[in-house]
């Protein structure tokens, strides 16, 4: 007989795109890493057959959200908080599907990954629910196998998903992908900071944006386009071997710049870039889709400074790091 909880607490990192957003569209690889800033779900079990969500702080900026009871209190942006709570439902019917027992499920969100960043909130969300639901209800699952069930979240809200950000997250470290597949990279401690603009860019629309440039100037994109599939490779190569901090540095230097290129940086994010480097950051760019949230600075020996560089420069600095963990039980009662 399976001895059920009562109450867990689960936790899962975001993450950051080191190097390959947009070419990973067209075959390319990319290597992502967690990093440890935490969303946290707390599932405790409910003698009345229903699902209650109570979010404490998920980090819509701009927006408050607490529920109680069937009431929802907020101000600002409904739809981000809407987005949240549907990996929320889906990852939850996901874990249910795994099981019969009946029972009723309290959840608590907090959360220290800002919503809309680009640093995995949703994927976070979604790994942190299944692995604090599953570990409730008596269901041994690896970590590898919630990041499957946090890309089936994914999938089933977004319509769409590489499924980088939930394996990155549920695994921890840093990963190399292409066409699907997953390669852990021996882990790495990469001091880093990074920059929030305070603005969301809309991954869908820069995505057919890049579709079109290329598809406009093929024998001018094409080669930018390869070119940041290359320095994935190299950079795979200097972070599994001989590492090489400088030349680290230089190729995430490129990677901005091939970025900048395909027009998917911004004047705040370009600022945070070179404001940083000015700091005595060895590499810096953008991660994720660009048009807005964040970007990291590789900053051996610089964090202080770079971060009040991005302080100075209109952005808002969040102290990090590579996470080794990727989900993890905080705590079982």
């Amino acid at each position: 007989m399976v001895d059920y909880m009562d109450k867990v607490t689960a936790s899962a990192p975001g993450k950051i795109i080191l190097f390959g957003e947009h070419s990973v569209v067209y075959g390319k690889p990319a290597i992502a890493a967690s990093i440890d800033t935490r969303t946290f779900i707390e599932a405790e079990r409910l003698e009345e057959d229903r699902i209650k969500i109570e979010a404490n702080d998920i980090k819509v900026p701009g927006l408050t959200l607490s529920f109680k009871e069937d009431q929802i209190f907020m101000e600002a942006d409904y739809g981000k908080a809407a987005e949240i709570l549907g990996y929320v439902k889906k990852a939850v019917d996901l874990v249910l599907k795994e099981t019969d027992v009946d029972t009723g499920i309290s959840l608590s969100i907090s959360s220290d990954i800002p919503v809309g960043a680009g640093l995995g909130s949703s994927a976070a969300v979604a790994n942190a629910t299944i692995a604090s639901v599953s570990e409730l209800l008596g269901i041994n699952l690896t970590n590898r196998e919630i990041g499957e069930l946090g890309h089936e979240t994914e999938l089933s809200v977004q319509g769409n998903s590489s499924g980088i950000d939930p394996m990155v997250q549920a695994i921890g470290g840093l990963i190399y992908y292409k066409d699907g597949n997953f390669k852990q990279i021996p882990f790495r401690k990469l001091p880093i900071v990074l920059g929030y603009t305070g603005s969301k860019g809309n991954t869908g629309k820069l995505v057919e944006e890049v579709k079109k440039r290329l598809e406009e100037d093929p024998e001018v994109m094409e080669p930018i386009v390869k070119s940041m599939g290359n320095l994935v490779d190299q950079s795979r190569e200097s972070l599994e071997g001989k590492f090489d901090s400088e030349k680290l540095g230089r190729l995430m230097n490129i990677n901005h710049g091939l970025l900048s290129a395909l027009g998917v940086s911004t004047k705040e994010l370009s600022d945070l870039v070179y404001a940083t480097r000015t700091a005595g950051a060895l590499g810096s760019k953008l991660t994720g889709a660009g048009g807005g949230g964040c970007m990291y600075a590789y900053c051996p020996g610089r964090c202080d400074e770079v971060s009040t560089a991005i302080e100075v420069a209109g952005g808002t600095p969040i102290s990090t790091k590579i996470a080794k963990e990727g989900v993890r039980i905080e705590k079982r009662e």
